[in-house]
């Protein structure tokens, strides 16, 4: 078969390709702190780089139980930590499926909260072949 039209058949199928919402998971990312913002706003140059990288490990550690416990009421199920992405954003998991309303609900109540910086679904992409 013709190159061309091996890539031009890849391009459809991968146009094909979906991505569902996982019920259960969100990403959510909380603002820094006044006293992280402090921290970095204190150091230049070269001493800037090393606070950038102790800010990012801090974004990293897993929620406090005051945090998870925060996101739990407003999802009114429990909620774990699951793990935490480059960018200092949680993957959390819910110990149950939200319906389209629950999860509207629960996304509009966790904005609500002046430390978040956002929160969404996370999307599973559907593998094509």
């Amino acid at each position: 078969m013709n190159t061309y039209i091996k890539a031009t058949i890849t391009i459809i199928l991968f146009g094909l390709c979906t991505s569902t919402m996982a019920e259960d998971r969100f990403i959510v990312k909380y603002k820094l702190s006044e006293a992280q913002k402090d921290f970095l706003s204190s150091h230049r140059g070269a001493e800037a780089k090393k606070a950038e990288a102790r800010i990012r490990e801090e974004l990293m550690e897993k929620l406090s139980k005051e945090q998870l416990a925060a996101l739990s009421a407003a999802a009114k199920v429990r909620v774990t930590d699951w793990f935490s992405l480059a960018n200092g954003a949680h993957v959390i998991t819910l110990s149950e499926d939200l319906d389209k309303t629950q999860t509207e609900q629960f996304i509009h109540d966790v904005e609500q909260d002046n430390y978040i910086e956002f929160i969404e679904e996370d999307k599973e992409l559907q593998h094509c072949y």
